[in-house]
């Protein structure tokens, strides 16, 4: 991308200037989209509190509390896959808990998002958050493109068919995330790519898992989000 000091400008007169239709806005410590006239900073949201619970110790008793590690199994030195990387949040607290030695990949359709990640990422002050590696393209042609069992897990957290309740970071990944529903030919690609698992999210009551033909794993009463692990073999 262009890059465009701001030398003291609004950042509307910068855009106004370059001739652009949105800005990713960096300063040492921080990054933000400013779109359609307002900045969205990225955050990792409640994966920061996660994150925090996880690094804090209690070891297993804090990982079966997170909804999406109790569902991963996630091991130290596994590789990940997020294949839907969203604002990271997930990728965050699975780079944590295979630590150094373990991989997480995220890809991302949405080149502004894909941006405002990878930036936002580099900038948090954990290790974890640094050790992500995004990567800005369709799902379903990374993984045609990977080796077979090239990742221990493949996970997917699609747009639910509802629309949440949530904050700003939520209302700008419905604004520029793809909208499609997973596709059952991306699910056996996974597969495909996958040694261990493939672990797909849903929203309550689950219509989506039910159109792939997935069962969801047991969850709390009155769960709103559901996981169904998928044997990769």
């Amino acid at each position: 991308m262009p890059f465009a000091e701001r030398r003291g400008r609004s950042l509307a007169r910068v855009a106004g200037d370059a001739g652009a239709d949105a800005l990713l806005v960096l300063s040492a410590t921080r990054a933000a989209l400013w779109l359609e006239g307002r900045e969205w900073p990225w955050h990792a949201g409640m994966g920061e509190l996660r994150l925090r619970r996880l690094l804090e110790g209690e070891g297993a008793a804090r990982a079966t509390a997170d909804g999406f590690l109790a569902a991963a199994m996630l091991r130290p030195g596994e590789a990940v896959l997020d294949a839907t990387l969203g604002m990271g949040a997930d990728a965050l607290v699975a780079s944590a808990a295979v630590g150094a030695e373990g991989r997480v990949v995220g890809v991302e359709a949405s080149p502004a998002l894909a941006a405002l990640v990878a930036e936002g990422l580099r900038r948090h002050g954990s290790d974890a958050a640094r050790r992500v590696e995004v990567l800005r393209g369709d799902a379903n042609e990374i993984l045609s493109s990977l080796p077979e069992r090239s990742f221990d897990l493949v996970t997917f957290d699609p747009m639910f068919r509802h629309a949440r309740e949530g904050g700003p970071a939520l209302h700008l990944v419905r604004r520029l995330a793809d909208a499609r529903p997973l596709a059952p030919e991306t699910v056996a690609r996974a597969r495909r790519v996958a040694r261990r698992a493939v672990l797909v999210k849903d929203g309550a009551p689950g219509w989506d898992l039910a159109r792939l033909g997935l069962v969801p794993l047991p969850s709390a009463r009155g769960a709103n989000r559901l996981y169904a692990r998928i044997d990769a073999r």
